[in-house]
């Protein structure tokens, strides 16, 4: 059983900021339609939760909402379809820093499984698509062909523990990984593509799958999803040996960490995750 202080300690973890008035999102749910539904602009709600990428929220997640009369303006959004064109020596840290976008964001919304390979003259798209006439699009949708196995809760748990003691890795830090990205749930897909309990792209499944677990993985099952992602973990914990190091690899690429450490838009995932992991290894959560 989840104790009061753990279960606020845990709320405050995933929603990066003191709360105000607490939201927990529901499936379907963006920062427009909440914000919509609470008279909080987007821009406060992401500012006050430290969302750097606004089209990556769970279900499940503890946001929080300031009161819409305090709210400032929202500033303007961006313009949809804007591009950058990489330049000699660039880095995705130093595009970030000079567009304003999100590392996270910019490797995901170009398909970067390594983020450090950015050939010099690629276009890449700083923006999300423009949202269709009706609204936003959901922030998890449905992959396009089958759909990933429906395995969550308890089952999802099990899997993520026998993944963990197959490869050697700390059980409470996969479990906190997995809760952060997928809440548990096989189901969920990003926008972005990425799958299951572990999120995993398919473009990193692709290499990963053959090289770490010596053949294609499945990522759409539960169990194949579980055990990648944990072999890519162990990957970047045997090449970094800190934990909070091997968080950032799996999140903003091998190659950058190696060269930058982690980069400070990275750092609300790490210290989340690591967060996590201290209270399930508490026997808080």
């Amino acid at each position: 059983m989840v104790g009061a202080a753990a279960l606020v300690a845990t709320a405050a973890i995933l929603a990066g900021a003191q709360q105000a008035a607490a939201y927990q999102v529901q499936a379907g749910d963006t920062l427009w339609s909440i914000a919509q539904r609470t008279g909080v602009p987007v821009d406060r709600i992401a500012q006050d939760n430290g969302i750097g990428d606004r089209d990556r929220i769970l279900a499940g997640q503890q946001l929080a909402i300031g009161g819409g009369a305090a709210a400032a303006p929202a500033a303007p959004a961006p313009t949809a379809g804007r591009t950058y064109t990489v330049r000699p020596h660039d880095t995705l840290w130093s595009i970030a820093r000079r567009t304003g976008v999100d590392v996270g964001a910019l490797a995901r919304r170009n398909h970067l499984d390594d983020p450090d390979q950015l050939p010099a003259g690629r276009v890449l798209q700083l923006d999300d698509p423009p949202p269709a006439a009706a609204g936003p699009a959901p922030v998890l949708v449905s992959a396009p062909g089958p759909a990933p196995q429906a395995v969550r809760g308890a089952a999802a748990r099990q899997l993520l523990l026998a993944a963990a003691q197959e490869f050697g890795v700390d059980r409470d830090l996969v479990l906190a990984l997995s809760l952060w990205e997928s809440g548990h749930n096989q189901s969920m897909v990003s926008v972005d593509g990425a799958i299951g309990l572990m999120q995993v792209m398919p473009q990193t499944a692709g290499w990963a799958g053959p090289a770490l677990l010596g053949r294609p993985a499945d990522i759409l099952q539960a169990s194949d999803n579980a055990r990648l992602g944990t072999a890519l973990l162990r990957r970047y914990l045997q090449e970094f040996s800190d934990p909070k190091l091997a968080l950032a690899a799996y999140y903003q690429g091998e190659r950058g960490t190696r060269d930058h450490g982690v980069y400070p838009t990275s750092r609300r995932y790490v210290d989340g995750i690591w967060s996590l992991r201290n209270l399930l290894h508490a026997g808080d959560v």
